[in-house]
């Protein structure tokens, strides 16, 4: 079963973010050549490396919502990280617990590693769709515990 990300407008106010980081990178620029002129190269190639990175997260941001966030298969688990991780997927014999606390889904690796599910990425009905097939696949090896916040 695949869920996807939601909470759409986290996603629009990051992307928004990345376009103010994009304008802003050229602000340099517009100001060395308002006041000198001219432009010097280091200041060319640091507002185009910004500008790129900021057009890149804005993408991505903009994209999430239509992107898994987890993928429930047979006998595997996959977990997409963030922008340049790669996914986390853990095959049945290598999940040794899952436990939630509050919003977070914490799974422990046999290799001693861990990863997070963050359940506000997700919708209600998924975050609850998701904990259901996790008790019914992984059985004793889920433990929930809910604390107040």
């Amino acid at each position: 079963m695949n869920y996807k990300y939601s909470n759409t407008e986290l996603w629009r106010k990051k992307a928004r973010g990345s376009l103010f980081n994009i304008i802003v990178s050229l602000l340099p620029a517009v100001l060395s050549l308002y006041l000198h002129g001219r432009i010097e190269p280091f200041i060319v190639f640091g507002s185009g490396v910004v500008f790129l990175i900021g057009l890149c997260q804005m993408l991505h941001y903009y994209k999430m919502p239509e992107r898994d966030y987890v993928r429930v298969e047979d006998d595997i688990l996959d977990i997409r990280i963030g922008i340049a991780d790669p996914n986390a997927r853990l095959a049945d014999e290598e999940i040794k617990r899952i436990q939630q606390m509050d919003d977070v889904i914490s799974i422990k690796s046999d290799k001693g590693e861990e990863e997070n599910i963050y359940l506000e990425n997700l919708s209600d009905e998924d975050a609850a769709s998701l904990l259901d097939e996790l008790k019914h696949q992984y059985g004793n090896r889920m433990h929930t515990k809910n604390h107040p916040a």
